[in-house]
């Protein structure tokens, strides 16, 4: 599976990211955005940024179901699968 960042810039392969974690940002605006980052053995970027740290775990938690998705539709044991039914891409939200 691979996830798209927010801003359109970066496409991440979801099986080499070793971590995805969520950070409060304390930028100076008076507004603490929080932002999902993931993590590799040689890097780590932003996905996306959220007003609040509930919606942050909910993209969370739609990563993490879409990923079982792919897993699952994938898994030799469910039979025959349609290479065009396993969702591939995870496009990070706006908000």
């Amino acid at each position: 599976m691979i996830i798209v960042s927010q801003v359109k810039r970066n496409i991440i392969n979801f099986d080499n990211v070793e971590s995805i974690y969520i950070v409060a940002d304390l930028n100076g605006t008076g507004k603490i955005p929080y932002k999902i980052y993931y993590e590799t053995s040689t890097q780590s970027e932003e996905l996306g940024q959220y007003a609040t740290e509930e919606r942050a775990k909910e993209v969370l938690q739609e990563i993490e179901k879409k990923y079982l998705e792919y897993i699952e539709l994938g898994s030799p044991t469910k039979g025959p699968v349609s290479l065009h039914t396993i969702p591939k891409v995870y496009e990070m939200p706006e908000e």
